[in-house]
């Protein structure tokens, strides 16, 4: 007889069944590597990207494991993942782990908050963003209307403006979210950018004629502030040092001023007359200028700040009251200079919002009746121009020191002494002027102590056009191209000049001193740089086709275009101090374009 197993021999059978199976020879499947959500990393983008992902990974086997990425770019070396990435934006980065038999999938988000950017037009309506470091494009707009720069934000963001029918549309990018917004298209009419203030709020106008909407737009919020729908088709907008928008108003046919802070979300009035007011400059200290059409029908010039009020700029001189004065520059601790002009006289003036007090610059150094202010120099140098009313033949320059109160002659001979500009190292202090009597010189005449002058003779007619670099030094032509020469404002000199033909100064070069110049060489226009370390020319591109230069970047490098041979097109190139590389060529449709740089700017999130 066969016994049958009672139920609860049956789980004795599966227990003793199950805990053989916990003993050797074990057939427990293996694992994937667990990943954990990676949070999202930020870089700078001014340096490779890095990750390591061992922190966010898991094996419950503990074995080796294997990366790869799938999508994003870069590249692993062992479990350190590392990219640079193209610019400003926020990437997702896809990657897989194995531990040889089982694999899991993954994602990497990084932001870089970073860019340098070169703003490229691409033929007459496309525009791109190039960004320096890495020489990588981001599309902004395509074949669409004849764009340009409206203003440059330190977040990032660039305000451009597109042709439309008669007028412009004004549009915001954003090259972290690759986002465009268009500012007022509801107002109608061309929209035009006008200014700035310091957190990336942009001041526009809107409509057309003399009812144009004012306002202010926060790109960040997206949020609108009109400020007035009554500005005159000629309005002008400045923002100061403290964030206040001043603007104009119709009233009447006539302008006021009237401003509004920002941070008050409120406007007041600044000038209220009831003649026309029109805004000029906004000055470092925060005050701003603005012009008024006085009782003789002269034009008088008023200051405003917040903490001042509004003051009538040289109304401690009772001569100048009925005198039309004219705005001529502004030192950089907000001096005003300005000229005054009546019948047969135009005097040089600089006024002191500080204490309210004016000098005649002209008076303090001799000068004759007419004079022309030239320059305001970094130093706060001002050069002018002085004759006889009315004389043509013969004119004498002169220098007023704001700082230190005290000017003397620059040069005063039976000709024509014509300032071309005004140049520093911060310390030096330079005036350049272009004799009639001697066409073919330009003279370096010191600004600092008693003046002296270091001349360039150039055997032959000189340009009136000066290259200035960042540095200060400053590059003279010869008006037929067939010589250029640095004057060095720290040392007082002129270099060696650099001979040719067809030569012209272009821009700055990689490094201080260093100057980019064309010449023509075989019937084709070339690029090369005075080396000012190495005291010696190095070229650029001498490669056939006519090369144009268009910027130095703030990363050391040179952008210029060229025709390639065989095309008609301007293709975009990069210079790094050794190697010329093509960054544009024909599109995925085949086509080509040309290209142009229209301005740089940095941006930071």
């Amino acid at each position: 007889m066969v016994s049958r197993p009672t139920p609860s021999s049956i789980l004795f059978l599966a227990v003793a069944a199950s805990l053989a199976g916990c003993g050797g020879g074990s057939n427990v499947s293996n694992a994937s590597p667990r990943v954990s959500e990676i949070p999202q990393q930020s870089t700078t983008g001014a340096s490779a990207f890095t990750l390591q992902l061992g922190d966010y990974l898991t094996d419950r086997e503990g074995a080796t494991l294997t990366y790869a990425v799938t999508s994003g770019g870069g590249a692993f070396a062992g479990s350190i993942y590392s990219n640079t990435f193209d610019t400003m934006g926020e990437y997702e980065v896809g990657f897989t782990v194995t531990d040889g038999d089982k694999t899991s999938t993954g994602t990497i988000p990084v932001r870089v908050t970073q860019g340098h950017f070169a703003v490229v037009r691409e033929d007459s309506s496309g525009l791109l963003l190039l960004d320096t470091r890495t020489d990588a494009t981001v599309r902004i707009a395509g074949a669409t209307s004849t764009p340009s720069i409206g203003g440059t934000l330190a977040d990032g963001r660039l305000a451009y403006q597109l042709a439309a029918g008669t007028g412009q549309q004004l549009w915001v990018f954003d090259p972290l979210k690759r986002t465009n917004v268009r500012v007022a298209a509801a107002a109608g009419g061309s929209a035009t950018y006008r200014a700035k203030t310091s957190d990336g709020k942009i001041v526009y106008t809107a409509g057309s004629g003399n009812e144009l909407e004012i306002g202010v737009y926060n790109p960040t919020t997206g949020v609108r502030r009109v400020l007035s729908t009554a500005g005159l088709s000629t309005v002008t907008a400045l923002v100061n040092s403290a964030d206040l928008v001043f603007y104009e108003v119709s009233v009447n046919g006539q302008a006021d001023i009237y401003a509004y802070d920002v941070a008050a979300d409120e406007s007041f009035a600044v000038g209220e007359a009831t003649t026309d007011e029109q805004l000029l400059q906004a000055l470092p200290n925060g005050g701003v200028l603005f012009s008024r059409v006085g009782a003789s029908g002269e034009q008088d010039l008023f200051y405003y700040k917040v903490s001042t009020g509004l003051v009538e700029v040289g109304a401690d001189q009772s001569a100048l009251a009925s005198l039309n004065k004219v705005l001529a520059g502004v030192s950089t601790d907000s001096k005003v200079v300005f000229t005054a002009e009546g019948s047969g006289t135009r005097a040089v003036w600089a006024w002191n919002p500080a204490n309210g007090t004016s000098v005649d610059l002209g008076s303090a150094v001799s000068a004759s009746a007419w004079n022309t202010v030239v320059a305001v120099g970094a130093g706060n140098e001002v050069a002018f121009q002085s004759a006889a009313f009315g004389n043509t033949t013969e004119s004498d320059a002169f220098f007023y020191d704001l700082d230190t109160a005290t000017g003397a002659t620059l040069r005063n001979s039976s000709d024509l002494s014509t300032v071309l500009a005004v140049s520093s190292d911060g310390t030096t202090g330079w005036a350049f002027i272009r004799p009639s009597g001697t066409a073919s010189s330009i003279l370096a005449v010191s600004m600092v102590a008693s003046p002296a002058t270091v001349t360039w003779a150039a055997g032959g007619a000189t340009s009136t056009t000066l290259g200035v670099l960042t540095n200060g030094d400053v590059v003279g032509q010869r008006a037929d191209g067939g010589a250029l020469a640095l004057f060095d404002v720290s040392a007082g000199t002129w270099g060696t000049p650099i001979t040719g033909t067809g030569l012209l100064f272009e821009g700055n070069g990689l490094d201080a001193g260093d100057f980019v110049y064309r010449q023509t060489v075989s019937s084709q226009s070339d690029l090369a740089m005075w080396d000012a370390s190495g005291a010696t020319s190095v070229t650029i591109s001498d490669t056939a086709g006519n090369d144009v230069f268009q910027a130095k970047t703030a990363d050391a490098t040179i952008l210029f275009t060229r025709v390639v041979s065989g095309n008609t097109n301007a293709d975009l190139f990069v210079w790094d101090g050794t190697t010329a590389t093509r960054l544009t060529n024909a599109d995925a449709a085949g086509i080509k374009h040309d290209h142009s740089v229209l301005g740089q700017y940095t941006g930071a999130r």
